[in-house]
């Protein structure tokens, strides 16, 4: 259970543990080199002016380090320039690389949980507002794990090395910017304490603008049918002045805090330079010409490193908001809780007893003590005018949704004991409230792409389609569009009846069967349905007694 934001890391670490380590190893070794160019260059100034450095001598114990002449160091120092450049492009691709495998195990495990986020959460707040999670919420975790963590780690290891480098060539310079850096963070930590708010806010406001884009745009033939173009319009300004406010705010904290940090650094950069000139002057114990070169150079090597550091507060803001919304819909409920069985479930009578539900906030009762019994390999009508519950008791049947009250089982087998999974082996339905989804025909028919199913997928599709116009009838690489945008009634109703036929499960429920189809291709879907009458499970659901069928019982909602 992914619980919070660490243990989220510390998983995604246990997994590619050899992928961070080579990350934060080349990090180390491209640091070490960023130090000793500096220090190198102390011993050009030696080399040239003929001076020496008891303080640079205590480098020695490094190869080439006290080259007898300006050949040897030139052949030394672009070697450390080549080993820096490798070693950088390495640790740059390597974090990269973390960023991505972690962004893409998030990605694959959030996808994972909200296909497993039950029906009533979805009922209930919609499934726009979840779209936002896969792009600015993922982007702001990868860059709290590339420059929030490893980055950040690198660079402190950068600094405490320059810190203590300049710490060895004068102490009290040392502890005065090891003061400053810390005195500056402490700043910086008050300040980020004012953009959390700003931030969330920010990302809830987008986030519902998403939702509210998406659902207008999935219902725009009704949306334009009514003409409400402009009622939609300023619903949509309104959120949008909303996010413009909240939006300023944002800034202008984002404003102050890019601004300070520029003016920190310089700054601390003048008052290290006072100290530098007060010791040059001779106020303090004077510096050799090479050690204050080598103290300049490491000074100005960690300013950015430094300016970045004190940035890092914002990255681990926006990342803990989106790790929270991340974490809160790993944490919603979900199905297939329970183990799955395979197990045939149509071998006894499916038994709704007292069954009793209500949706949240609605204004009256669905089901009221339901009672009723579907016999196995047996033909049951449920029938029902609009909005007496057909659609709902498919819900229940498939455990979409559970009842208030009472209990549904499939022979000795309780649905409130078996897995969601476990039911959804044994059925399956053609309907509209279950809409075909995928790029073309053969994704929206079959589960996967084995040959086998390919044989099987064309020859139904073909002798389903026997009897329709030549013009219109459908191969499996015909695209199908947005949820069958592309296709007539009549053709989502053939492929949805090929999906559900070509799945073989034991129970099999219709909605309205033979409507949206014409006459002939009733009939030959009449006589293949009669001809597995005996061996399936029918449960067919209209709004009148339907023709054709051999119905076997009948039940009226």
């Amino acid at each position: 259970m992914l619980s919070n934001k660490w243990s989220i890391i510390k998983s995604f670490g246990y997994k590619n543990g050899m992928l961070v380590a080579l990350a934060l190893l080349t990090g180390l070794c491209y640091n070490i080199l960023t130090i000793m160019i500096p220090i190198s260059i102390g011993k050009f100034y030696e080399l040239s002016f003929g001076f020496s450095s008891h303080r640079l001598a205590a480098f020695k114990f490094i190869p080439f380090m006290d080259a007898p002449d300006f050949r040897s160091f030139l052949i030394f120092f672009f070697s450390l320039v080549l080993l820096r450049l490798l070693f950088e492009y390495l640790n740059r691709y390597g974090i990269a690389l973390v960023g991505e495998r972690f962004s893409k195990t998030l990605r694959e495990q959030l996808f994972k949980n909200q296909l497993q986020i039950s029906m009533g959460v979805y009922d209930s707040k919609g499934i726009g507002k979840y779209l936002l999670r896969y792009s600015g919420d993922l982007k702001s975790i990868q860059n709290y794990m590339k420059n929030g963590l490893i980055r950040f780690a690198q660079d402190i290891v950068l600094l405490c090395i320059v810190v203590l480098a300049i710490g060895y060539f004068d102490m009290y310079l040392g502890l005065m910017i090891a003061g400053c850096i810390l005195v500056s963070s402490a700043l910086l930590w008050i300040l980020n304490r004012t953009l959390y708010k700003a931030s969330l806010d920010r990302r809830n406001s987008r986030s519902g603008m998403l939702s509210f884009v998406n659902t207008r745009l999935r219902g725009i033939i009704a949306l334009k049918a009514f003409n409400k173009y402009q009622p939609e319009e300023k619903r949509y300004q309104k959120r949008s002045d909303d996010l413009y406010d909240i939006g300023k705010r944002y800034a202008k904290i984002v404003a102050l805090l890019q601004a300070i940090i520029p003016a920190i650094t310089y700054g601390m950069l003048g008052i290290i330079m006072f100290y530098v000139f007060s010791s040059a002057r001779g106020i303090h114990d004077s510096l050799g010409g090479s050690s204050l070169l080598v103290l300049i150079l490491l000074i100005i090597s960690i300013l950015p490193v430094l300016r970045r550091s004190l940035r890092v507060s914002i990255i681990w803001k926006l990342g803990d908001i989106s790790f929270s919304k991340l974490i809160d819909i790993f944490n919603l409920p979900k199905e297939n809780q329970l183990p799955f069985e395979n197990i045939i479930l149509n071998k006894e009578e499916i038994v709704f007893k007292d069954v009793n539900f209500e949706y949240p906030n609605a204004a009256k009762t669905v089901f009221k003590d339901l009672d009723l019994s579907i016999a196995t390999n047996r033909t049951t009508l449920i029938q029902g005018m609009s909005g007496s519950g057909k659609s709902t008791f498919v819900r229940l049947l498939l455990k979409l949704i559970s009842p208030s009250k009472g209990d549904i089982s499939f022979g000795h087998h309780q649905s409130s004991e078996l897995s969601e999974k476990t039911i959804r082996k044994n059925i399956s339905i053609v309907s509209k409230d279950f809409p075909l989804y995928g790029r073309d025909v053969y994704e929206a028919v079959v589960y996967n792409r084995k040959d086998q199913n390919k044989e099987k997928a064309e020859f139904l599709l073909q002798h389903l389609q026997q009897y329709e116009d030549k013009q219109n009838q459908l191969q499996l690489e015909s695209k199908i569009g947005d949820l069958g945008c592309n296709l007539t009634s009549g053709q989502q109703k053939i492929l949805m009846y090929c999906r559900a036929l070509l799945t073989k499960k034991p129970i099999l429920i219709l909605e309205e069967p033979l409507k949206e189809l014409n006459i002939k291709t009733q009939q030959l879907l009449l006589q293949l349905l009669r001809s597995i009458q005996n061996q399936k499970t029918l449960i067919l659901l209209d709004d009148h007694k339907v023709k054709g069928f051999d119905i076997d019982k009948v039940h009226y909602l």
